[in-house]
């Protein structure tokens, strides 16, 4: 009798342990969440203008385990070594058994949008610099990791889902292997990923946006956290009405003006409907609309996706550059983007040959938009050209040249 009872005091003991070890972890867990629920949306709000007071907190690991049970990475949990102040572009070393060691690198600038405003053809042009060196990403540019790969958002070569970031810093694994074999400090590498400036659709996978209806945590975020500041960030912008009857065509949504205009109409009055209901950033983020539209109207409504980069990063971080320009002075555009990489100009000849280059992935029009279509959209976007013209600090991007 008193062995059994030892023995049953002795499970009582180990299931109190066991209890109460549980109680710590779930208190834990909720402290970490209402911290998160009282301070990301106060933060959010109050950081818009891209000219920022103070410097928001990185968001706090949730999610330590996430690799190891198949979830999505939860960035905010790796501890990266310090970038090496002798590289320009940003990498380090990993060290091995034996005195082994390998030299990681993560991108020195993100394209980070437009689709359908010349930045594949940007980039070919930026990487016959001689110190600029592509990725093995789709069309040598597009890791497409941050937006899609990582959440699983299957798309046209998309790759698989809970991709990690050390599976990330594989695609940019030759230009480790050129700094190191030419010895070259100042040799950079570049992530042209279009889609990670407004594609949030996976923010409901990520640990710190859970409990929340709408995201406060995205991509701007976890490069923040990556690179303890600001990468070099570019975008280049196309009128919206142009950019969206060539994104139309391109990705097979329709075949013609006459379907464009049907399904324009279809696809704003389906975003008006949704906006009655619901916020912005919830109608612009879902992933539920976003596979009902017909057509991709929300995506040139530049100024909501530009409000929550301005919301981690300050100006100075972004080159914004119009397709306009791109194409009308080609040479100056690109002389502007090698300033801002802070790497000096190509010679003459290397420069002549970057302008004769072809043009690369051009979409065949097959027409253009209405007259009825075009008046609609200007109507749409009319508020969104104003507050991206105001957010940046530039008219050009009323697009009146286009619209005279």
């Amino acid at each position: 009798m008193a062995l059994a009872k030892r023995r049953s005091r002795g499970i009582c003991i180990k299931f109190m342990r066991t209890l109460r070890t549980w109680v710590l972890l779930l208190s834990g867990m909720v402290l970490v969440l209402v911290s998160l629920h009282l301070s990301w949306p106060n933060v959010s709000r109050m950081t818009v203008q891209g000219n920022r007071e103070y410097d928001p907190p990185d968001p706090p690991c949730v999610d330590r385990y996430s690799t190891i049970f198949n979830r999505v990475e939860d960035i905010f949990c790796i501890n990266l070594p310090a970038f090496l102040p002798q590289f320009k572009n940003p990498c380090f070393y990993d060290y091995f058994p034996m005195g082994l060691k390998r030299l990681r690198c993560l991108p020195y600038f993100y394209i980070i949008g437009m689709d359908k405003s010349g930045t594949t053809d940007l980039h070919a042009r930026l990487v016959r610099h001689p110190l600029v060196k592509g990725n093995f990403g789709i069309l040598g540019k597009e890791a497409q990791f941050w937006s899609w790969k990582r959440f699983g958002i299957m798309i046209k070569q998309s790759g698989d889902m809970n991709t990690t970031l050390d599976m990330y810093m594989e695609l940019f694994a030759q230009t480790a292997d050129a700094i190191d074999r030419q010895n070259n400090t100042e040799i950079i590498t570049g992530d042209a990923s279009p889609m990670d400036f407004w594609d949030f659709r996976g923010w409901p996978m990520i640990p710190q946006n859970k409990g929340f209806s709408e995201a406060w945590v995205l991509t701007p975020h976890f490069l923040k956290y990556i690179y303890k500041g600001a990468p070099k960030l570019i975008i280049q912008f196309r009128e919206p009405i142009e950019r969206l009857y060539s994104d139309y065509i391109f990705m097979k949504y329709g075949t013609n003006p006459v379907e464009f205009h049907t399904h324009t109409l279809q696809a704003i009055d389906m975003m008006s409907a949704c906006l009655k209901n619901h916020s912005i950033r919830f109608c612009y983020f879902d992933n539920g609309m976003y596979q009902k539209l017909p057509a991709r109207v929300h995506v040139g409504c530049y100024s909501v996706f530009l409000k929550e980069w301005f919301r981690v990063f300050p100006r100075s971080a972004f080159h914004v550059t119009r397709t306009t320009e791109y194409k009308n002075d080609m040479e100056g555009t690109l002389k502007g983007v090698f300033d801002f990489l802070d790497i000096p100009q190509p010679t003459k000849a290397v420069m002549e040959d970057i302008l004769k280059m072809g043009k690369h992935h051009v979409t065949d029009k097959k027409g253009v938009a209405l007259p009825e279509t075009v008046k609609v959209l200007r109507e749409f976007y009319a508020d969104c050209n104003k507050e991206t013209a105001e957010l940046l600090g530039d008219d050009r991007f009323l697009w009146k040249d286009h619209y005279s």
